[in-house]
């Protein structure tokens, strides 16, 4: 069984061993009169249909996809994957308590199983605590979702302030006064075994509304006429997102997540965030042998390498920089240091040095030659522009507005004290970097400051 952390996310056929439709999923938790639920949401994280809301006063959503059968102790939920409407690609499992902070937690876990085994399996489990929390009175545990066409698990482990009813704004629904009396659920004996420990004696729970026809409640459309936005506007606005990628994810166009498993390089100082077991340390002198060193005592590198180890995952940003991710396919880019944000272990680098003065301009005697396969992340000061490079032809950019260019280009230094008070901002002069052959150039809107 694969133990999860706080975060991370993984594809659904790799933890399943292959494709998966049907999925049990258990959530156990030792906090007396706590209530588990499931929100069947759009991929904006929206609740278009309340009949998806499954929840102690419907469990089971209407053509049966989603079902939950409950426990002292929690509830288990079966989901039908491929049965599930187009207007749910997203599955959030939470556990809430009308009263009671989660600090109050003994422990909270869930499992990811697969009923069509016939087998007590599990594939992943996460395990959280009352010390993970303050005085949150609900937990978005872990979410289900489509992404690029396949399913995906994420451990999302946070907390939330409010109980059910403020998640149920949250994920745009309206709260309202019970309309229906609470279903109570038969007796059931909890199974031997190690659930054993998440055994909490039953108390009577409080009705608690059921969920009105979706609409956007006031305080979850937008900001009041002031500026300002709630609490809750501001999770759901900023929450964590998914964008093209594996093990590298744009949040958004300035922040990159990084799920790592093993090794990941990235520019020093560029984390900003963290969870599971992960160490930072900066590249070393010796770093890949005795060339690589001679080569960093000679350039003194402006920009040098940070290892990113263990099991985790990370957010990275510099500067407020956009990120661009790219996939190397057996092919090779040169950039500029400045302009480097992480890749991944399985791409080779080396430091490049420039045969010409052009590198002094641009980050530096030596750029660095990225290469094999995996991804890459590409820092720049508002949307990179690539231009073509054919022969008989040269295209010319300036030094600081360069971040990059394909392997078999050598730029060439260019002056042209004529120009020097409108292009560039080279110490006095006007440089040019002049490229020629077969290949292409990534420049920025922004002349960055090397100096």
């Amino acid at each position: 069984m694969t133990q999860l952390q706080r975060g991370e996310k993984r594809n659904l056929s790799d933890l399943m061993g292959g494709a998966a439709n049907l999925l049990e999923i258990t959530l156990r938790h030792d906090l007396s009169g706590a209530d588990v639920s499931v929100f069947g949401l759009d991929a904006e994280r929206r609740l278009q249909d309340d009949r998806y809301f499954v929840f102690y006063n419907q469990l089971s959503s209407p053509g049966g996809e989603v079902t939950l059968t409950q426990q002292p102790w929690g509830g288990t939920f079966q989901v039908a994957l491929d049965r599930l409407p187009a207007s749910v690609r997203r599955l959030m499992f939470v556990v809430t308590h009308e009263s009671r902070p989660f600090s109050d937690l003994g422990t909270l876990e869930w499992t990811l199983g697969d009923p069509a085994r016939n087998s007590p399996e599990r594939q992943a489990s996460l395990e959280l605590r009352g010390r993970d929390f303050s005085t949150e009175r609900a937990v978005m545990v872990a979410e289900v979702y489509e992404h690029g066409g396949a399913w995906r698990v994420a451990n999302v482990g946070q907390g939330f302030s409010g109980g059910l009813d403020a998640l149920l704004i949250n994920f745009g629904g309206e709260a309202s006064e019970p309309a229906i009396p609470p279903v109570q659920a038969a007796p059931v004996s909890a199974p031997p075994g190690p659930s054993d420990r998440f055994q909490a004696p039953t108390t009577p729970r409080p009705p608690v509304a059921a969920p009105a026809r979706p609409g956007l409640s006031p305080a979850a459309d937008g900001p009041d006429s002031d500026g300002t936005v709630s609490l809750s506007q501001f999770l759901s606005k900023t929450a964590e997102a998914d964008r093209p990628g594996d093990a590298f994810e744009l949040e958004n166009e300035r922040m990159l997540e990084v799920k790592v498993r093993g090794r990941v390089w990235s520019k020093l100082g560029a984390m900003v965030a963290y969870s599971g077991n992960l160490s930072f340390k900066r590249e070393g002198m010796l770093e890949g042998g005795l060339m690589k060193a001679l080569v960093r005592a000679v350039s003194s590198e402006r920009e040098p390498l940070a290892k990113i180890e263990g099991t985790g995952v990370c957010y990275l940003a510099d500067q407020a920089k956009e990120i661009t991710i790219l996939k190397l396919r057996g092919d090779a880019v040169n950039v500029a240091g400045h302009a480097l944000l992480a890749f991944e272990d399985t791409v080779q680098h080396s430091i490049v040095r420039q045969r010409s003065a052009a590198g002094m301009v641009s980050g530096g005697l030596f750029s660095v030659l990225l290469s094999g396969q995996g991804m890459l992340a590409l820092l720049s000061h508002g949307r990179p522009l690539t231009l073509r490079v054919t022969g008989g032809e040269t295209v010319y950019t300036d030094p600081n507005a360069t971040i990059g260019w394909s392997e078999g280009l050598s730029p060439q230094l260019k002056m042209d004290s004529s120009l020097k008070t409108i292009f560039g901002r080279g110490g006095g002069e006007t440089f040019q970097m002049a490229f020629t052959g077969e290949g292409f150039v990534i420049v920025q809107p922004y002349e960055e400051n090397m100096h």
